[in-house]
């Protein structure tokens, strides 16, 4: 799927395509910057399906947002994501859905809307098209002002996976996909609007992840602390990459 169809950014331009995207990826992961390039070459010898955007990529060797970058998701929000992950349970189909929140002063990422419209499908993988409308409409909302409140909009491009052995994990067509989006709008791009990902695998985790597009630290970055606000104002702390099987020989997943 082509993220300039979500989008109407004709009038900015050709930000990024998607052989773009993929090139940038592979430099990410595999370029000489990230000490950690012989393991993710290592994946994709080992797990060659043909078509290597199914490559399964592990987050265990990723850094880890700021520690102030804690994400909070409100219960209707967290509801919403537990209907969909049962869907996927459910089908083995992957679900497609966008989370619209907010980053707090003290750096907090507040997530309170979710988003999606799940249709059966004999598609496997998640689509976004039902939901694009809506996507373009809270885009145009926030270039006309209407979240003008100081805090700096997110937006969380989020899937489910269904099972397999190595489903736990990112994809490399995933992280394609994420730095894709994050170049789909000069919003986006400069970091007036915030955007991230969110992965539901079927080990239970809440895993979130930031594209960081600042040449300086350019790559992948985890959230490894994400509660559930509850109605009452009590804080329930989630599973964040701690359950999967994250392709890696190391009893704790924070070993980097």
């Amino acid at each position: 799927m082509n993220w300039y169809d979500i989008i109407d950014i004709e009038r900015y331009g050709d930000l990024m395509n998607r052989n773009e995207a993929r090139a940038k990826t592979i430099d990410i992961l595999l370029g000489d910057q990230n000490p950690n390039a012989d393991f993710y070459a290592s994946l994709f010898e080992k797990y060659n399906y043909g078509d290597s955007e199914m490559t399964p990529i592990s987050p265990a060797k990723m850094g880890n947002v700021n520690i102030n970058n804690n994400v909070v998701i409100t219960e209707e929000a967290y509801k919403e994501l537990i209907k969909i992950r049962n869907i996927t349970r459910q089908t083995n189909q992957e679900v497609a859905f966008l989370i619209f929140g907010e980053e707090k002063p003290n750096g907090t990422v507040w997530l309170d809307t979710v988003i999606s419209t799940y249709q059966p499908s004999a598609r496997t993988s998640a689509s976004f098209d039902s939901i694009n409308g809506v996507l373009n409409k809270y885009v145009r909302d926030i270039e006309a002002g209407e979240y003008n409140n100081g805090n700096k909009q997110i937006i969380c491009h989020g899937h489910t996976h269904g099972t397999s052995p190595v489903s736990d994990n990112f994809s490399f067509g995933d992280l394609i996909s994420y730095v894709e989006f994050n170049n789909t709008h000069p919003l986006f791009k400069n970091r007036q609007v915030e955007t991230m990902a969110m992965l539901m695998p079927p080990s239970g985790d809440f895993n979130f992840l930031l594209y960081e597009n600042n040449p300086q630290y350019e790559g992948f970055y985890t959230f490894p602390t994400v509660y559930l606000r509850h109605q009452d104002g009590t804080a329930e702390e989630l599973p964040a990459y701690q359950n999967g099987n994250y392709l890696i020989n190391t009893n704790t997943y924070g070993t980097r």
